[in-house]
C-alpha cells in the first residue's frame, strides 16, 4: 500500500493533465469507506497519450498504467495494466470515451486475479451550464444511481454527489466527493 501511494505522488509532476478525487463511500448501517484516486494523462502525440490511474482505500490500492488513442476527436480508447494490493497478477483495464457536444459516455472495465476480482464503471453525463452536470453512473461496488456534479471554476474544483442502489450486495450507498483539477 505505501509503495502504491508513493507511486501516485512521485507520477503527478511529471504528467501535463491531472484529476486528483477524493470520497465517502456511505453505506446504510453508518458505514464509511474513504477513497482516494489519481488520474493522469500526457499526450505523446495528437492522437496518443500515456496515462496513469491509482487508486486507495482503507484495505486495498491499484496502479494502473496504460496509452489512450484518440479515434476521432470525440472518440477515445484506452487500454491498462498495472498491479493491485494483494495480488501477485497483473490487473489489466480498457476504456471507451465517447463526447458529443454536451454529452459525454465513459466506459470502463477493469479485472484482476480471480472471477470476482473485477470493476465496471459507467459514466452517462449531460453539462447543462458551466458550473452543473448530471448523469446517470453505474459502478460496481457502488451501485446505480443519479450523479450530480457542481463545478467551481475559480479552484478548478468539482464537488458531485451520487445516491445509489448496490443490486449485487442490496444496499443503499450515497457517495459524496470532491475532484480537483491539478493542472493542464
Amino acid at each position: 500500500m505505501k509503495k502504491t501511494i508513493i507511486l501516485l505522488l512521485a507520477a503527478v509532476p511529471f504528467l501535463a493533465q491531472a484529476q486528483l478525487e477524493t470520497y465517502g463511500r456511505y453505506t446504510a448501517g453508518g458505514y464509511v469507506e474513504p477513497n482516494i484516486n489519481i488520474f493522469a494523462i500526457r499526450k505523446i502525440t495528437k492522437k496518443v497519450s500515456l496515462a496513469f490511474f491509482g487508486l486507495v482505500e482503507q484495505k486495498w490500492g491499484q496502479a494502473l498504467i496504460g496509452a489512450n488513442y484518440a479515434v476521432s476527436g470525440d472518440i477515445i480508447l484506452g487500454a491498462y495494466t498495472g498491479i493491485e494490493h494483494g495480488s501477485n497478477s497483473p490487473r489489466w483495464a480498457a476504456s471507451f470515451w465517447r463526447g458529443k457536444g454536451k454529452t459525454s459516455l465513459l466506459v470502463w472495465g477493469e479485472v484482476g486475479s480471480g472471477k470476482d476480482n473485477y470493476l465496471y464503471k459507467i459514466n452517462l453525463f449531460h453539462k447543462y451550464s458551466n458550473r452543473f452536470t448530471t448523469g446517470l453512473t453505474a459502478w460496481r461496488g457502488h451501485g446505480i444511481g443519479p450523479n450530480f456534479r457542481f463545478n467551481l471554476p475559480l479552484l478548478a474544483t468539482t464537488v458531485w454527489s451520487m445516491p445509489a442502489y448496490d443490486f449485487e450486495t442490496n444496499k443503499s450507498r450515497l457517495m459524496i466527493g470532491v475532484s480537483v483539477n491539478m493542472g493542464g
